[in-house]
C-alpha cells in the first residue's frame, strides 16, 4: 500500500490538490496528508520541514509513502523532514519529481488501485503525457537521460544550437539570468550555454554570471536529447522578449539639481547584526547539514515574502530582484559545496556556509563588469539571512523613529532597503557600496537619495548627529 503526502507553499493550493485527489479515491486503498503553507498570518506562503514530517507520520501506517512537492523550498523541506524522521519510517519515503497537481491525481488513482511504489511513481511522473498528446505536443520519453553524458558533450551527434544577441542594457545579470534558468529547467535535454568559447550548464545564475554576458554579446544554446527542439524554441522566445526585462537601462539615482537647498537630517548609524561564526560544530556533519538545509529553506521563504512586499510597494520590476535572489540561493551546488566542507573540516553549519557564500561574493567582486560586480551584496544579503535563521535570531530593517533620518552605514543589503519605512527616511549614505546595486535601484523606485563610496568622509558620524548633504 502506498500513501501520499502533498507539500506546497500555499495552504489553499495544498488543500485544493488534496480535495481534488480525494475525488479519485476508490475504497480505502490510499491515504493523503497535506503539509502546506506556514503558520504566519502576515506571510503565510512557505514550507515547514516539521509540518512535512508530521504529515508523513500521519500516513506512516503503510509500506511506502510518496511525497509530491511544488518548487524551491518545498524540496528542501521534504529532504530535511527525512532527516528528522526515525530511520525506519524514513526508509518508507520516496520523493517524487512529478508535477504537483497532475502527479497527485495520477498517483492517487494508481495507489488506490493497489499498485506498488515504483508503478505509482512512474504514473505520477508520466501524468503530463495525456495533456501533451491532446495539445499536439510529442509524448515525453520516460527513460532517464544516460548517466555520464552531461550537457554539451561532443559525442552528442544529435546536437542542435541557436544563437541570439543579448539586447539587455545591463547584460544577463541576476534578474534575466534567473528567468533563463527557470525557462530551461525541466526540459528532457542536455543543455550548454556558450559565449566566446566559454561554456556553462544553464542550471544556476551563479554559473551564468561567470560568462559575463553583456549587451550585444552573442549567446549560443547547444541542446541535444528528446526535447532539444522545445528547449531551443523556449530560449529563442525568451531572448526575443529580452529575458523578461524592459529595454530601458537601469540607471543609478539621479543627482538632485544643484540649485536645490542642502538636504538635512539626523544620522542613524546602522550596523546589521554580527552573527557569531564559531567553527566548532554542534553535532555531526549530518546534523550540521540538516541545520543548514532548514535555514536555507526558511531564507527561501523569506524571499518569497519579500517579492510579494516588493510587488505591493514598487511593482513587478523590483519584485523580480527577490525572485532572482530566490533562484540564486536555490542552487543545489551551493549546498553540495557546504556539505563537502562539513564532511572534510568537521565544522559548524555557520562556518561552512560563510565560506561558501563569501567565496561566491568574491567571485562577483572579481568580475570586470560593474553591473555584475555589484551583485556581491546580494550574495552577502542571502548569507546574512541564512546565518540569522541558523542563530534563530533573524535581523530586520532599522526602525526610523525621527523625521528626516539619514542612514549612514558601510554598505546595505537590498532586502533592508526594501523593508525601510520611507516616511521618515531622507537619504541613504554609504562608505562603500555601488550605485548599480539592487539597493540603489530600490531606493530610486522609492524616490530616496542613495549616495555611496563616500569612504572616510562618513567615518566620524554617529547616531543623532545633525548632517547636511550638499547637492553637487
Amino acid at each position: 500500500m502506498v500513501n501520499l503526502v502533498i507539500v506546497s507553499h500555499s495552504a489553499q493550493l495544498g488543500q485544493g490538490v488534496g480535495e481534488l485527489a480525494r475525488q479519485m479515491l476508490i475504497g480505502n486503498g490510499c491515504k493523503l496528508a497535506i503539509a502546506a503553507g506556514i503558520d504566519d498570518p502576515e506571510n503565510p506562503i512557505g514550507t515547514d520541514p516539521v509540518k512535512v514530517m508530521e504529515a508523513i507520520l500521519e500516513v506512516a501506517d503503510t509500506d511506502h509513502i510518496l511525497v509530491l512537492m511544488d518548487i524551491g523550498s518545498a524540496l528542501l523541506s521534504a529532504e530535511t523532514a527525512l532527516d528528522l524522521l526515525d530511520a525506519d519510517i524514513a526508509r518508507k519515503v520516496r520523493l517524487c519529481p512529478a508535477p504537483l497537481v497532475e502527479g497527485a491525481l495520477a498517483a492517487t488513482v494508481s495507489a488506490a488501485a493497489g499498485a506498488g511504489i515504483e508503478k505509482v511513481m512512474q504514473d505520477a511522473r508520466d501524468a503530463l503525457q495525456a495533456k501533451r498528446v491532446q495539445l499536439g505536443f510529442p509524448p515525453e520519453e520516460t527513460a532517464p537521460l544516460a548517466a555520464g553524458n552531461p550537457a554539451g558533450r561532443e559525442d552528442d551527434t544529435d546536437a542542435q544550437s541557436v544563437t541570439v544577441v543579448v539586447n539587455n542594457p545591463n547584460g544577463l545579470h541576476v534578474r534575466p539570468a534567473s528567468r533563463l534558468v527557470g525557462a530551461l529547467a525541466g526540459f528532457n535535454a542536455r543543455l550548454l550555454l556558450e559565449k566566446d568559447g566559454h561554456c556553462v550548464a544553464p542550471e544556476s545564475i551563479n554559473q551564468l554570471a561567470l560568462l559575463q554576458v553583456r549587451c550585444h554579446d552573442r549567446l549560443r544554446l547547444i541542446a541535444s536529447g528528446p526535447e532539444a527542439g522545445p528547449a531551443l524554441a523556449a530560449f529563442q522566445a525568451l531572448a526575443a522578449d529580452n529575458f523578461g526585462e524592459h529595454l530601458a537601462p537601469q540607471q543609478p539615482p539621479a543627482s538632485p539639481a544643484a540649485d536645490q537647498p542642502p538636504l538635512g537630517g539626523r544620522v542613524l548609524r546602522y550596523t546589521p547584526v554580527d552573527y557569531p561564526l564559531d567553527a566548532a560544530p554542534l553535532g555531526s556533519p549530518d546534523h550540521e547539514l540538516r541545520r543548514l538545509k532548514m535555514a536555507v529553506s526558511h531564507t527561501l521563504d523569506d524571499l518569497t515574502g519579500l517579492a510579494v512586499l516588493a510587488t505591493d510597494r514598487y511593482g513587478e520590476d523590483i519584485a523580480a530582484i527577490f525572485s532572482g535572489h530566490h533562484t540564486l540561493l536555490d542552487d543545489a551546488a551551493l549546498l553540495d559545496e557546504a556539505a563537502s566542507l562539513l564532511d572534510r573540516q568537521k565544522c559548524s553549519a555557520e562556518w561552512a556556509w560563510h565560506q561558501v557564500m563569501m567565496g561566491l561574493s568574491q567571485q562577483y567582486r572579481a568580475l570586470d563588469d560593474a553591473y555584475l560586480q555589484a551583485r556581491y551584496i546580494d550574495v552577502e544579503d542571502l548569507l546574512h539571512r541564512t546565518l540569522g535563521h541558523l542563530a534563530d535570531a533573524a535581523d530586520g530593517a532599522p526602525a526610523l523613529l525621527h523625521p528626516q533620518t539619514i542612514i549612514v552605514t558601510d554598505d546595505i543589503y537590498p532586502s533592508v532597503v526594501l523593508q525601510l519605512e520611507t516616511k521618515n527616511l531622507a537619504a541613504i549614505c554609504l562608505q562603500g557600496g555601488s550605485p548599480l546595486s539592487h539597493g540603489a535601484l530600490i531606493a530610486q523606485a522609492a524616490g530616496i537619495p542613495f549616495i555611496c563610496q563616500q569612504g572616510e568622509a562618513l567615518s566620524t558620524l554617529r547616531t543623532g548627529d545633525p548632517f547636511s548633504l550638499a547637492h553637487r
